[in-house]
């Protein structure tokens, strides 16, 4: 099946099951709350959660169509199988919270168990390219340590320190920042949809050369494609505590499977990480409260109060993803850390642009 057919697919199987998860959060009462956060919600109207079930749904049934497929290469049974609980796992965790309204530190407790059940499953970061010839090239390898657990009809399982660890923060800032980033709507999911096509499409390139981490990657766009229209502005789904986390899932471990692309995943998450940085930073260095404290400083929510509307804030992060997130298709080593760069002082005008004008229009306000 071409990639474009499997996007078209998990598309239309995600927009219908979308229609279906609906129906199921209306009539089980798992609804947007207005009064657990009432500086982020729509006055008036009950939005169901849970959405991203249909794009964890989507994403299992269509590789399960093509797991034969999808094993003869680079990617292993055990590879699918521990992505496909994973993300089980997160929503699981996402019903509980959008039903409980978890504390933050049960909330982390399955981000945490999905990272480990990937990194059990044989997937992580095994080395990091470094793109400066200056500093010698290469690679930077993180097996250096390691220690062998068991024994499965002959495979040895092992705990590789600084790879495994590397991998569990990798993907801990990846859900983290897509989590902290859903304010808006259409937001994480458009992101979700560019990023799984970008690392598709690097899948396939000549560098790589990994069809079955393309197929992956392109079932999940199409599924995050599909979920947009139910989701984009205005919203009659929302991805809800799983599904949020669950897109940053995909994209880190994407982003591993694609022969640790780190950089790329950085490009295509790069405003809203510098964001989530910069927010985090405010509330604890110069706020003093708690980082998980909710609050309207996030880059949207300024842009908002600046007059922005949300289909605008939505389609210039959109913009911003994708051209940075090209790039990583032609461009490689110092010209990508140039590239990086370049977004870190994008990024930062813009925040400091929204920060200082929504103040500036609020006190005008007052």
């Amino acid at each position: 099946m071409s990639m474009v057919a499997l996007l078209a697919v998990s598309a239309i199987l995600a927009a219908v099951v979308s229609a279906l998860v609906q129906r199921l959060a209306l009539h089980f009462g798992i609804v947007d709350r207005p009064e657990l956060a009432p500086q982020r919600k729509r006055i008036g109207q009950t939005v169901p959660l849970l959405g991203g079930l249909a794009i964890w749904f989507t994403l299992v049934v269509v590789t399960s169509l093509l797991f034969p497929n999808l094993t003869q290469g680079y990617l292993l049974p055990k590879h699918l199988f521990g992505l496909w609980l994973a993300g089980g796992v997160l929503m699981l965790g996402g019903w509980w919270d959008d039903r409980k309204n978890l504390s933050p530190l049960m909330q982390l407790i399955f981000p945490v168990a999905a990272c480990v059940l990937v990194v059990a499953s044989g997937i992580g970061i095994e080395y990091i390219s470094n793109p400066l010839p200056s500093l010698g090239g290469g690679v930077i390898t993180l097996e250096q340590t390691h220690w062998t657990l068991f024994y499965a009809d002959g495979v040895p399982y092992q705990l590789t320190l600084w790879a495994d660890l590397f991998t569990v923060v990798w993907l801990m800032l990846s859900m983290y920042t897509t989590k902290l980033l859903d304010g808006v709507d259409g937001l994480v999911s458009g992101i979700g949809m560019i990023g799984g096509i970008i690392i598709g499409l690097l899948s396939l390139s000549a560098t790589v050369v990994q069809p079955e981490t393309a197929s992956i990657a392109f079932v999940f766009a199409g599924a995050c494609a599909g979920f947009l229209i139910w989701n984009f502005a205005p919203a009659r789904l929302y991805l809800g505590e799983g599904g949020a986390l669950f897109v940053g899932f995909m994209l880190g471990v994407l982003a591993i499977l694609s022969g640790s692309k780190i950089a790329t995943a950085l490009l295509i998450l790069g405003l809203p990480l510098l964001d989530v940085l910069a927010v985090i930073l405010r509330r604890v260095v110069i706020e003093r409260k708690s980082p998980w404290h909710g609050d309207l400083l996030h880059l949207h929510f300024q842009l908002q109060q600046r007059g922005w509307s949300v289909r605008q804030i939505v389609l210039v992060y959109y913009l911003i993803t994708l051209a940075f997130g090209l790039s990583t298709l032609i461009l490689h080593g110092p010209a990508k850390v140039l590239v990086l760069g370049l977004l870190l002082l994008s990024g930062l005008a813009l925040v400091i642009y929204a920060s200082f004008n929504s103040t500036h229009h609020s006190t005008r306000q007052h």
